[in-house]
């Protein structure tokens, strides 16, 4: 009898829990959307205020007497850009051919070898040799980046490929890391049966995974490529450090935050031009959302 009341409680429990935690999650979700939109439409009130007003007002619309500064976008676009060397200075378009060309290759070659690799050892475990590439795999996940920083740069240097393109899509070439566990998830799940019927027909392996294979993965390729490219694509550092010569949207926002110049000295120009330079990604993602939200799952053979 005890035992019978303790499954009945048990069981109303699970029922009030299972209505409890989905609305408590929304009514979290809906929250932080609602305060990151806040900060948002407070940027864009802030970015079209003078600098007086923002001072006098810095929470509200602007006040008719001072009017909208919508220059404020003109200065600030202006002054976005990075002196490479004292006779060499890269303006907005070319801070932003920089990074798409940073963030497409870096994004695509790092995908490529990684799909490649995790395919490899998802599908060839058998083999001896396959099996004991593991430890690498490990090893290169946990390793911290600044480890092998200095013998990347002293091996680029060597090559005569430092600050140069070629060279940083070489780097990128790494194919471990978060990205290869999720394309070796991928594969994981992706029967054998479809490599199977293609031996079958006379195909050798290295057509099996570019003809039949690759292609059932490609929306996994396409969502990875862009997490990759988002990610890279606020990523400063890296060209800091590997390519002097082309700095990026991100390098450059970061460089004109700190800006002491007095045309955009003030708050109100800092907020228009940090806004310009989130403009390209906003327009990426609102282009993509469908497949970044998308379902990453592919189908199989049953049985």
């Amino acid at each position: 009898m005890e035992n019978r009341e303790m499954k009945k409680g048990y069981s109303v429990w699970r029922k009030i829990s299972r209505k409890i935690f989905p609305v408590s999650v929304w009514a979290l979700l809906c929250l932080w959307t609602v305060a990151f939109l806040f900060m948002l439409f407070w940027g864009i009130l802030t970015s079209v205020k003078s600098d007086v007003e923002f001072y006098l007002n810095p929470t509200w619309f602007p006040s008719s007497a001072s009017g909208w500064a919508f220059n404020n976008y003109i200065l600030a676009f202006q002054n976005i850009k990075i002196s490479v060397t004292a006779t060499k200075t890269v303006g907005f378009f070319g801070l932003l051919g920089n990074s798409l060309l940073y963030a497409c290759g870096n994004a695509f070659f790092s995908v490529l070898t990684a799909s490649i690799a995790s395919y490899i050892l998802a599908k060839y475990k058998y083999i001896r040799w396959v099996n004991a590439l593991w430890p690498i795999v490990l090893i290169t996940n946990y390793m911290p980046l600044s480890v092998s920083m200095a013998a990347n740069i002293k091996l680029l240097n060597d090559l005569g490929l430092y600050d140069s393109l070629l060279g940083n899509y070489l780097w990128s070439c790494g194919a471990f890391g978060s990205v290869f566990l999720m394309y070796y998830a991928s594969w994981k799940g992706l029967s054998w049966g479809y490599a199977e019927a293609a031996f079958i027909d006379g195909a050798g392996h290295c057509r099996t995974m570019v003809q039949i294979m690759f292609p059932m993965t490609r929306t996994i390729f396409g969502v990875l490529f862009l997490m990759q490219f988002i990610t890279l694509w606020n990523d400063y550092m890296t060209p800091l450090i590997y390519l002097p010569s082309y700095p990026n949207l991100s390098y450059g926002a970061w460089m004109f935050q700190y800006s002491t110049n007095y045309e955009v000295a003030d708050v109100t120009r800092k907020m228009a031009g940090l806004l310009i330079i989130a403009l390209p990604v906003f327009v990426l993602f609102m282009c993509f959302k469908e497949k970044l939200m998308g379902s990453l799952t592919i189908g199989g053979l049953k049985g």
